[in-house]
């Protein structure tokens, strides 16, 4: 399992060893479009007391064993956001509910529906989104814990190999 939370991590908390891109290389990949930001690989943004790594990838990118043992379809028309909330000082995994939607390019709402993966020392929350080729999405994620709640907004292209 561990192999699974090292593939698994290295979309949300390292990108750049991933997809062969410097840190530097990776933020300048960002596009910045009033609130929205396009992902490409991984990102954070700090929301209140909370460090929140996002990535959308498709799913084609994982490996079938690791899409087997987290009930992920692998397919050309399906896309995976993978969410983790840390701490900002401690960097340790925060135990949080996530919940949101997505947009479509049509402007279709897309329910997201979230599982906890927690693992080890890992904690992140991972869901499925179908698309079209070139179909961008806007994310509107919710993240609560007690009485703190935080809108993580971004958005992602998708695209079918």
């Amino acid at each position: 399992m561990r192999w699974i939370i090292f593939t698994l991590s290295l979309f949300v908390l390292a990108p750049s060893y991933f997809l062969g891109h410097s840190v530097q290389a990776q933020e300048n990949l960002v596009k910045q479009v009033g609130e929205e930001k396009e992902v490409h690989g991984g990102q954070f943004e700090r929301l209140g007391d909370w460090e929140v790594h996002y990535s959308a990838f498709a799913s084609t990118f994982l490996q079938p064993e690791v899409a087997q043992a987290y009930n992920l379809v692998r397919s050309r028309a399906q896309g995976v956001v993978n969410i983790s909330v840390l701490d900002p000082v401690t960097k340790k995994a925060q135990r949080v509910a996530v919940s949101g939607y997505a947009l479509n390019s049509l402007g279709q709402r897309r329910e997201l529906n979230f599982r906890r993966i927690s693992e080890a020392n890992s904690l992140y929350y991972l869901t499925s989104v179908q698309h079209e080729n070139e179909d961008h999405y806007r994310f509107f994620v919710t993240i609560r814990l007690g009485d703190a709640v935080e809108e993580l907004r971004f958005s992602h292209t998708f695209y079918r190999d």
